[in-house]
């Protein structure tokens, strides 16, 4: 961590600058989870007019080099060694939305301290209004401390038995291993379709947690437009139900209302 950096983060505690901080997370691949991540950037930077910023937390690696563009010398690794000048490592994707690719070597995930996840956040949430974390599927310690520091964490499952069952698993993981409150926990499943065998009381009943939305499967989507057709990608309708679930998740009080600074 950067000597200059200089932070008071008593007991682990990040006080953040007004931002919010939603984490999307699985345990399944192919849910749809990164595709989620990039429409609740969208729906903040274009419908709430936020500053926000999507932040790859992936070492597989992940989908953000290639899709957006960008190489290993501007990646998490880089912003956590020098968290003060993480802006230099950011790319701007659309208007106010900023993208910060993962980790470039797996390896330097496993080295990552809690502190300095805290330090790089507790940064970045005094330049941005909202900070969503698009994690992997499969959880290590830089994961879990980014959880921590969530205010929202978003389950993404699909409708299926396996998925369900996964999810069950990993909810009781997060809960009764690392004490993270199930209070922040928002399950959503997506690629419903309409002819889907679980209905709402029967996934609920397997899972002995609420759903808190459904998205409908969207055989026309593809994230990569969101580089070449930004247009067509905001009005597709995974974006627009994403958007009107956070919306709702508002509204409702299930995501609290924050102080921008947009």
């Amino acid at each position: 961590m950067n000597s200059n950096t200089n932070l008071n983060l008593e007991d682990g505690n990040l006080n953040k600058a007004n931002s919010l901080i939603i984490s999307i997370i699985s345990n399944k691949g192919g849910v749809g989870k990164t595709s989620i991540a990039i429409c609740c950037g969208i729906y903040f930077a274009h419908r709430q007019n936020k500053k926000t910023l999507v932040v790859e937390l992936d070492s597989s690696p992940g989908d953000f080099g290639p899709l957006f563009d960008i190489n290993n010398d501007n990646s998490l690794d880089i912003a956590i060694k020098f968290p003060d000048r993480f802006k230099n490592y950011v790319k701007n994707i659309y208007k106010n939305l900023d993208v910060l690719k993962g980790f470039s070597n797996p390896i330097n995930a496993e080295s990552i301290k809690e502190i300095e996840i805290q330090t790089l956040f507790h940064l970045m949430s005094e330049f941005y209004d909202v900070i969503i974390i698009d994690t992997q599927t499969v959880l290590n310690g830089t994961i879990i401390d980014a959880l921590k520091i969530s205010d929202n964490i978003i389950l993404v499952s699909e409708s299926t038995i396996e998925s369900l069952s996964r999810i069950s698993e990993l909810i009781s993981i997060l809960n009764n291993k690392f004490l993270i409150d199930k209070n922040k926990f928002q399950l959503i499943v997506n690629k419903k379709r309409f002819f889907d065998l679980f209905k709402v009381k029967d996934i609920s009943k397997i899972l002995d947690f609420p759903v808190k939305g459904f998205i409908s499967f969207d055989k026309k989507f593809n994230k990569n437009l969101i580089i070449f057709n930004q247009n067509s990608f905001i009005r597709s309708k995974l974006n627009i139900e994403v958007g009107n679930l956070i919306n709702n998740f508002i509204s409702s009080g299930v995501i609290n209302e924050f102080a921008g600074k947009a």
